[in-house]
């Protein structure tokens, strides 16, 4: 019986894990090397502070992690509030990556860590204690404004939450509004 109970969980968990999350539109991630992040318009980074956001098609201080949100960050910290000015960044690097980050596990619970989108799925199938936060990285490089680190753009899901995923290109062009815009390599 035991061995009967196993196997239909595990088949229903693989159905989980290996269904993708319907027809959300392609993933952020799928920006290839080399296209640009435009900035239209300068946005300010407070004095001891690393980053500022977009979200809801505005700028932004702090961004509201459960809706989608892009951040720019920047590699030195300054005293003095500094203006991160419109123009072109060029992508060198893109990377995408899940993270728990919050919720309570009982104790002795196990933590996985997560290489993949799949993992992801099967810890929180698993364990749905936790909320995750799908986060796309885009290195920067620009002479608008040298110092610049990344762009990150993500979304946290609650836990439970079944559609949990990276932001899409949709969800992009939503949250930027007028103040960011893509050019995609070849197009």
């Amino acid at each position: 019986m035991k061995i009967l109970l196993i196997l239909t969980l595990s088949f229903m968990l693989s159905a989980c894990v290996s269904t993708p999350p319907g027809s959300i539109g392609s993933g952020l991630y799928t920006v290839p090397v080399g296209s640009i992040v435009k900035l239209n318009q300068p946005l300010t980074i407070p004095g001891n502070k690393a980053r500022t956001g977009v979200q809801f098609g505005k700028a932004t201080i702090s961004v509201n992690q459960y809706e989608p949100y892009c951040e720019f960050l920047v590699n030195t910290i300054k005293e003095k509030t500094i203006t991160l000015p419109a123009g072109d960044y060029r992508v060198t690097r893109v990377r995408r990556y899940e993270i728990p980050i919050a919720g309570s596990r009982p104790s002795g619970g196990t933590m996985v860590a997560s290489s993949s989108e799949s993992t992801a799925w099967a810890a929180q199938a698993i364990a749905p204690a936790n909320d995750w936060l799908y986060t796309t990285a885009f290195r920067l490089e620009s002479n608008a404004h040298p110092d610049i680190r990344q762009l990150e753009c993500g979304n946290a899901f609650p836990a439970g939450y079944m559609m949990t995923h990276h932001i899409t290109m949709n969800e992009f062009e939503s949250l930027a509004g007028d103040i960011l815009t893509l050019q995609l390599v070849g197009n």
